[in-house]
């Protein structure tokens, strides 16, 4: 028996503001975001392309408030995929651009990827902030937040 091996890519979704991005992302579903990418691959790749990847490409995780997702597919074929994502420039006809932030061998490195990402975010924006009180609150909220989740991910 043989094992297939996947690759999980973690997309980041940038729409475009306005009416129509709120509406499109309160009607994206797993389903639309994988015939979009399934059709870049497609126009990128062809037909060859397109069946190398069928077999293993899905959707597993997406999060339309946060704009996150996490992609399957084939190992021996997900720079095909990634390159693909490039080529798309909107989704149900809605500008948007998709950033691959990180490529791991498993669910839980693109989580554990994901996490580490998002604390460095929640860093920079309160290094950014305005004055020092802006500051001192951003951090304490924060700091809450951390230590609400500071719950350890299980192996």
């Amino acid at each position: 028996m043989v094992r297939f091996k996947n690759r999980y890519l973690l997309l980041e979704l940038s729409l475009a503001s306005g009416a129509e991005a709120g509406h499109v992302l309160q009607t994206l579903t797993p389903k639309r975001l994988l015939a979009a990418v399934k059709d870049a691959v497609e126009g990128l790749h062809g037909d060859y392309g397109l069946a190398c990847v069928l077999h293993s490409i899905s959707v597993k995780y997406l999060n339309v408030l946060t704009q996150v997702a996490l992609l399957r597919c084939p190992r021996a074929h997900h720079r095909a995929v990634w390159a693909a994502m490039a080529t798309i420039t909107n989704i149900q006809k809605v500008p948007c651009a998709i950033r691959v932030h990180h490529v791991g061998g498993t669910i839980k490195s693109c989580q554990q990827f994901l996490v580490q990402h998002n604390k460095k975010k929640l860093k920079e924006m309160v290094d950014s902030a305005a004055n020092p009180a802006e500051r001192r609150q951003l951090q304490t909220r924060v700091e809450a937040i951390l230590k609400k989740d500071a719950v350890p991910l299980k192996v």
